[in-house]
């Protein structure tokens, strides 16, 4: 390849990036500019201009980007270029270095099961009960811990409560652990090795001279350890490119730092910046609203997204009554644009929480619409909603040993896997069902006392809400499930974020419940328990969509970035759930991420884009009555359309009186971030 053919067929920036000489450089990558041709461009041009390829480090987020890029400058170059994650690139440089820090070469690697199992173990050496260490919430303690490159007596030093200082004590054991196994988990892999850089400058110089020029994607998303490493490598030569886009940070909830692009240039005064704001994805209606909506952001690099591709459809924008109309109204322009020649594939609907899902899941599953959940499980298969369908289903049906046996042991009482073998058994041996087996349990000889009384208390129970299931209401029924099993107190005490996403399903999955008994709400009691569980057994029956790739996608707006879809939904932008109602702390930042996870999902979009809000909305359990989303306000109105009800024709007669007017919803003209006084604001 002639030296200067990598430049071909790049726009000036992007040419202007590429070529650039042996000092700092910044590159503000707006959404759709072509980052990733960026960055293996510039690495073909430097391996053209005569720097060995030996002497490059390209480093990305995951392995199939890593994996992509080497692939793309192999066919610019025929070179094969070191690109891999920071957690690759760490672990190959602790398995040539680490024994400088005392570490075998040879140690191994635990992964998220491998870490709980331990923490579990030092919990209990410690004689903890799980409210005040629970094993997961420590667990997520103490990556974030690594994230800062913080240690035990650190974290013990800054600890601020009983639970904090528990959780040190056991990361302090952990690690004691951790060292008699030879093993380093994932954040001990960049941790481990900013140390053995800080306390070995001749190894640390080895690696300088290696990686004479480093090349970062994604450097708005680098937590505090990953920021140190860099700036340790590059600390010699400062030959040094980042690519980011700070509009895109949207990750603080995992320890990105979004001050470490913002700072670069404090870092590295030297250096230059191109901004690529030419944008080769959406039309200029789309990026008008991303770049006004943007704006209102004081924590960015001031920038502009541009498009030759002028026009374009306006955003669509529909208020729905409740969430179950704009549930429907989203399906129904779904089947139009698929009517139009459009496919299912060409369609995206984003959520800012998975317990969103569950209206679309069922609507779509109504209309046989195929579909597939990107970072995240299906809302009926989800572990602690199969769960609670499972203790239902054995009031029920006491014949149901499925279920029974599922639950037996959920949450967690005592009931071992050498229980259940002798209870199989029996049952086995003596031709009868679990459940009687567990109704005679306390005549098993080979059970101990103990699991004795924990079969009978849950017996007990179970046994009682069968001769009451005729005079509770289904919610009355899960109700007393929780308080006799405490599934939410131990959910509660694990203290991640997991668990709290957990709880959010667990009350939405009441929502599903209210929203049945007050659809059957002249039906007797005795019969409703019976009716849900067949209802809910229809949208949990096993779905395999074998339609190739031409299936709707639902994903969350942080599971898209990197994503691009023609036709995108926005649903569920309401204050409360878009901006979440966790933001709405003293600290404007918290406030601002929301704000660029909503410039991401309107990035996502290349030709039509669709905003969604309802009126009320049951959600978490509970009706909520939310204002329309601050965001809506903050795009711009002449790239806006708003859908009159009219047109809906799936609207039932008793909601003819809403409204026509959209101004009457979203008080424009007079700035106000929120809607009239109709809307009950969120609590």
């Amino acid at each position: 390849m002639k030296p200067d053919s990598v430049l071909d067929n790049l726009n000036e920036e992007q040419r202007e990036a590429v070529a650039w000489g042996h000092t700092p450089l910044l590159i503000i990558a707006g959404a759709g500019s072509g980052k990733t041709r960026i960055l293996t461009h510039r690495i073909a041009h430097l391996i053209s201009q005569g720097i060995p390829s030996f002497n490059i480090l390209g480093v990305t987020f995951t392995n199939k980007a890593a994996q992509e890029m080497k692939a793309r400058v192999q066919k610019l170059v025929s070179h094969d270029v070191w690109v891999s994650t920071f957690h690759s690139t760490c672990l190959r440089i602790l398995r040539m270095d680490g024994a400088a820090i005392g570490l075998d070469p040879r140690f191994s690697i635990y992964d998220e099961h491998d870490q709980l199992t331990l923490v579990k173990e030092c919990v209990k050496t410690l004689n903890l009960n799980e409210k005040q260490a629970h094993p997961k919430g420590v667990r997520e303690q103490i990556q974030r811990a690594k994230d800062f490159l913080m240690t035990p007596f650190q974290y013990l030093e800054k600890s601020q409560d009983m639970y904090e200082g528990n959780v040190g004590k056991v990361y302090q054991l952990y690690e004691e652990k951790m060292a008699k196994l030879k093993a380093c988990d994932f954040g001990d892999l960049i941790m481990k090795t900013v140390f053995l850089f800080d306390r070995n400058p001749t190894i640390l110089e080895g690696w300088q001279d290696r990686f004479q020029h480093i090349l970062i994607d994604e450097y708005q998303d680098t937590n505090h350890a990953q920021y140190r490493l860099v700036k340790l490598l590059a600390s010699k030569r400062r030959q040094i490119t980042v690519v980011g886009d700070p509009d895109q940070s949207i990750y603080a909830w995992r320890g990105a730092d979004i001050n470490n692009i913002l700072n670069f240039e404090v870092d590295y005064p030297e250096c230059g910046m191109i901004k690529m704001e030419r944008n080769y994805r959406s039309t200029s209606v789309i990026l008008d609203a991303a770049n006004a909506l943007i704006r209102r952001n004081q924590l960015r690099k001031a920038k502009d997204l541009w498009t030759e591709k002028k026009g374009g459809e306006p955003i669509r924008i529909f208020e729905a009554c409740d969430e179950k109309e704009e549930a429907r109204y989203v399906v129904d322009q779904i089947q139009r644009h698929v009517q139009n020649g459009r496919t299912l594939a060409d369609q995206v609907i984003f959520y800012r929480i998975h317990a969103q899902s569950r209206i679309y899941e069922d609507v779509l599953r109504r209309f046989n619409i195929p579909y597939k959940i990107v970072g995240g499980v299906r809302f009926y298969d989800r572990r602690e909603i199969k769960d609670l369908i499972a203790y239902l289903k054995i009031i029920q049906n006491p014949h149901d040993d499925v279920s029974l046996k599922r639950i037996l042991n959920v949450p967690t009482r005592g009931i071992g896997k050498k229980a259940y073998e002798i209870l199989e058994s029996y049952a086995q041996s003596a031709k009868c069902s679990f459940d009687e087996v567990l109704r005679d349990s306390r005549g098993i000889q080979e059970l101990t006392p103990k699991i004795k009384n924990s079969i009978a208390d849950f017996y007990r129970f179970i046994e009682t809400l069968r001769r009451r299931k005729n005079e509770l209401a289904v919610s009355e029924i899960l109700t007393k499930i929780l308080e006799f099993t405490g599934y939410v107190e131990e959910l509660e005490a694990e203290r991640t974020i997991e668990s709290k996403s957990r709880i959010e399903n667990i009350e939405e999955f009441f929502g599903v419940i209210k929203d049945f008994e007050e659809e059957q709400a002249d039906e007797m009691k005795g019969a409703l328990l019976e009716k849900f569980l067949e209802s809910i057994s229809l949208m949990t029956d096993l779905d395999t969509w074998d339609n190739g790739t031409n299936v709707l996608t639902l994903m969350t707006f942080h599971t898209a970035k990197g994503l691009e879809f023609p036709i995108v939904y926005m649903v569920g932008l309401e204050e409360g759930i878009f901006p979440n109602v966790k933001s709405y702390t003293d600290d404007p930042h918290d406030l601002e991420e929301e704000r660029r996870l909503c410039y991401v999902g309107i990035t996502r979009c290349k030709e039509l884009l669709y905003f969604m809000y309802a009126r009320e909305r049951r959600l978490h359990g509970a009706r909520q009555y939310n204002l329309p989303s601050r965001f809506l306000n903050e795009v711009p109105r002449e790239a806006i359309h708003f859908d009159a009800r009219q047109m809906y024709e799936t609207l039932d007669d008793d909601k003819s009186d809403m409204i026509e007017d959209f101004d009457d919803v979203i008080d424009y003209e007079s700035g106000s971030n929120f809607g009239k006084s109709r809307h009950i604001p969120f609590k």
